[in-house]
């Protein structure tokens, strides 16, 4: 969903038509037609086959046709051959790639007819060090710091499948409460273990007061006749983060008439692929996005779509590095931390090497407004302009969390 938004912010600023190859997921099972009377998917008649050859060797990659330029010669041939260009945007691309960022590579793509995108990143933050693109974001997005929930928000509406999906899950489960509050999970070091994330998600929520604090006594839970105040949505691949919290509130009742409801629409214990999954993922990112409050994990883009489509600056769960340095980094950091931006992190920003030298410019300080990320170390994104007036303890409530 981060590589369909930035392509369609590129295509917005380039006067380009945007089509998705619809063959490896089911975008149509997914989402709604964004664009009335007609629509965004390749044709089913469409000739695919010459898309198999697009590959990391493919000599109509822009990396490859810059290198074979020469040190110092940052130009593209002219004419290409087949007339297209592999945009090479994953986040293992190398410097000659990364070089796509550049003005005097951008003048010369206006010239190739057909652009193949391929992506993993929200490279709308570099979209800016084109000095063209820049001016016309602006225009765009007068708070810069709104780009991806405004685009989320118009390209992603769950199909009327989806929707099925969505409703038979909400309405049972978290539709009644006062407040909802989402929390996503995802382990992506191998050294981490899972007990260790559950037991901070649980600090995390107790000690920044996202959700109350129970309460020893059971006396309490069996003598108030208690209405559920809070609605907790927990996704993950795993079922401890939810058992843990469910656990606890299970044995220490919150005092008083409210208690906390805990709800897990799926785990699927590892990732997987293929459009039921795609589906499950879909409707519990939509389901996070209608929380008031939400904990996300660190580097997570499943997060990111799910606090865009809120206008919610999510809490991040702080990034462990190993088992034997958690204690350390929770007494130096917290469990985790207020964020600052409704943006997503750009994962892998280029160092901007736009004369061919070796040369690259920190892409972190080239903008006022574009500074590193809260969650990524290496990573850019789009600061808003009160950033400055954020607290680590997450003070502008206001800003960042939804009022029922």
């Amino acid at each position: 969903m981060i590589t369909i938004l930035s392509a369609f912010v590129y295509a917005l600023l380039t006067d380009r038509v945007l089509l998705l190859d619809n063959t490896s997921t089911d975008i149509d099972g997914l989402f709604c037609e964004p664009f009335p009377g007609t629509s965004w998917l390749l044709p089913e008649n469409y000739d695919y086959n010459w898309m198999n050859t697009v590959t990391w060797e493919n000599t109509n990659r822009l990396g490859r046709l810059l290198q074979m330029s020469g040190f110092g010669n940052i130009t593209i041939p002219s004419p290409v051959p087949n007339d297209y260009i592999f945009l090479n945007l994953m986040h293992d691309y190398d410097e000659h790639d990364r070089r796509f960022f550049c003005s005097r590579i951008q003048k010369q793509l206006k010239k190739v007819s057909l652009l193949y995108w391929r992506s993993n990143n929200y490279v709308v933050p570099g979209l800016h060090f084109d000095h063209s693109f820049h001016c016309k974001l602006d225009l765009m997005f007068p708070e810069r710091a709104t780009a991806f929930h405004h685009m989320a928000r118009y390209l992603f509406r769950p199909s009327n499948s989806m929707w099925g999906m969505i409703l038979r899950f909400r309405q049972p489960y978290l539709d009644g409460a006062r407040r909802q509050v989402g929390l996503q999970v995802r382990i992506l070091e191998s050294n981490v273990t899972i007990p260790i994330v559950a037991d901070q998600l649980l600090a995390c929520v107790l000690e920044k007061e996202i959700l109350p604090k129970g309460s020893s006594s059971a006396e309490d839970m069996l003598l108030s006749s208690k209405t559920r105040s809070t609605s907790v949505l927990v996704t993950s691949l795993d079922s401890a983060y939810y058992e843990t919290l469910r656990n606890y509130y299970l044995e220490h009742p919150v005092e008083g008439t409210d208690y906390i409801g805990v709800y897990s629409p799926s785990e699927e214990l590892y990732q997987q692929y293929g459009s039921d999954h795609d589906k499950k993922a879909w409707a519990d990112m939509y389901l996070l996005s209608l929380s008031n409050t939400l904990v996300t994990s660190p580097r997570s883009t499943f997060g990111y779509v799910a606090q865009a489509l809120a206008g919610v600056i999510p809490w991040f769960l702080t990034k462990i590095d190993s088992l034997e340095t958690a204690n350390e980094t929770f007494q130096a950091h917290g469990p985790c931390n207020r964020g600052v931006s409704l943006e997503p992190c750009f994962h892998a920003p280029p160092a901007l090497d736009c004369e061919g030298y070796g040369n690259g410019l920190n892409s972190s300080n080239i903008f006022s407004f574009i500074k590193p990320c809260e969650d990524v170390i290496g990573g850019i994104k789009i600061m808003p302009s009160y950033a400055n007036d954020i607290t680590a303890e997450g003070k502008t409530e206001s800003r960042s969390e939804r009022k029922t």
